[in-house]
C-alpha cells in the first residue's frame, strides 16, 4: 500500500553535487548512486522534496553569499535539466499545479543562517531567490546563534532575522539549534516553526534530537517535525533501522505530537541504514506502520498530510 503522497523536509543532495563526483551522464538529481534520484520514485506519486543549500559553519560574509549563489545555480540547472519530471515550487499553488501536471515538486531551503551574512536585507534576497525554509544554524555558531556543538543562544541579529523571516514567509527551522537557542526562539517566535530533520532525545540521547518539552511546545504551536534517518540520531547503538524509526514515531505519538510529525530524511548528508537508504524506500514506511498497528490516517499524516497542511498555511 502507498500513501497519497510523500513529503520530505530535508536532504543534502545539492551539497553532495557540490563536493562529490557523480555517475557519468547523470545530473545531481538523477544519479542512482545518490540516496535521491528522480528515476527511483515510481511515477504518479505526489512527491514534494525540500532541497537544502548547506552553508558550512566556517563561511562568513561574501564567502557564504558566493557559496549560496553557486549552490542555487546548481539547483536551477537541475530543475531545467529535469523539467519534464520535476519543477521548483515556491507557493502552495505551485505544489498543486505541479502535482496536477504529473510532476514531482522541489522546494528550495537553506541549512545554515550564515547565508544571510549578518545582513537583515538578505532575508528578502533569499525569499526572492525562492528559499522557503531556513535552518538557523548548523553545528557551530554563526551570526544568528549557535548549533548543538556550542553553548550560545540566539544573537540579537538572530532574533531580528526570525521576525523578518516570519514577515516574509520563510519557515524558521530549529534543527541543529542548541537548547538555549530553542528557548530563546520560543520567546520571540510568533508563528509556527519547523524542526526539519530531528528525532526524539528520549529515544536516542544525541543532543541533536529534541527533548520532550520542546516536542510538546512545538506541537502546541502547530509546528512540524521531520523524522531524521541518520543512524546516529535514531539509535544510541548507531543501528538506525526502520524499527528504530518506529520507536521514535511511537514516542511522538505518546506525546500527542502525531499531527506535527513528518519526514526529514537527511538523504545524501549522512549514513543511513539499508532499510531507509533510498528515496523510494520512504514509501514503504506507510505499509510498515499500518502493519504495526498505526492507524492509516496517522501514517498518511506522517508521510504526507501533516506537511501538506503546514505548507498550505505557509507557502503563500
Amino acid at each position: 500500500m502507498f500513501p497519497t503522497g510523500l513529503i520530505d523536509l530535508h536532504c543534502d543532495t545539492l551539497t553532495r553535487e557540490n563536493w562529490t563526483a557523480h555517475t557519468p551522464g547523470c545530473g545531481a538529481l538523477d544519479d542512482p548512486a545518490f540516496h535521491i534520484a528522480i528515476r527511483k520514485m515510481p511515477p504518479g506519486v505526489r512527491w514534494v522534496q525540500c532541497f537544502a543549500i548547506f552553508v558550512p559553519d566556517d563561511l562568513r560574509g561574501e564567502e557564504a553569499i558566493a557559496f549560496f549563489d553557486r549552490s542555487r545555480a546548481v539547483f536551477q540547472q537541475q530543475m531545467e535539466a529535469h523539467r519534464d519530471r520535476i519543477a521548483s515550487c515556491q507557493t502552495f499553488s505551485d505544489l498543486e499545479r505541479t502535482a496536477g501536471e504529473g510532476k514531482f515538486s522541489a522546494v528550495l531551503t537553506v541549512e545554515g543562517g550564515a547565508a544571510l551574512a549578518g545582513r537583515l536585507e538578505r532575508v528578502q534576497t533569499l525569499r526572492d531567490a525562492g528559499v522557503r525554509m531556513l535552518t538557523l544554524t548548523w553545528n557551530g555558531p554563526n551570526e544568528l546563534g549557535s548549533g548543538h556543538d556550542t553553548a550560545g543562544g540566539l544573537t540579537a541579529f538572530g532574533r531580528e532575522a526570525v521576525g523578518e523571516m516570519e514577515r516574509l514567509g520563510i519557515i524558521v527551522d530549529v534543527s541543529h539549534l542548541n537548547d538555549r537557542g530553542f528557548e530563546d526562539l520560543l520567546a520571540v517566535a510568533k508563528k509556527p516553526f519547523a524542526a526539519s530533520h530531528s528525532n526524539a532525545r528520549a529515544v536516542c540521547g544525541h543532543r541533536r534530537n529534541l527533548p520532550d518539552p520542546f516536542i510538546r511546545e512545538l506541537a502546541a504551536r502547530g509546528g512540524l517535525i521531520g523524522l531524521n534517518y541518520a543512524q546516529t540520531f535514531l539509535s544510541d547503538e548507531g543501528r538506525g533501522s526502520l524499527d528504530d524509526l518506529y520507536r521514535h514515531i511511537c514516542h511522538f505519538l505518546e506525546l500527542d505530537a502525531g499531527s506535527c510529525l513528518a519526514l526529514g530524511s537527511d538523504f545524501d548528508g549522512t549514513d543511513i541504514h539499508p532499510d531507509l537508504d533510498s528515496v523510494e524506500k520512504s514509501l514503504a514506511i506507510y505499509d510498515y506502520l499500518t502493519r504495526h498497528g498505526i492507524p492509516a490516517d496517522t501514517a498518511e499524516g506522517i508521510l504526507f498530510a501533516n506537511a501538506w497542511r503546514f505548507f498550505q498555511a505557509w507557502l503563500q
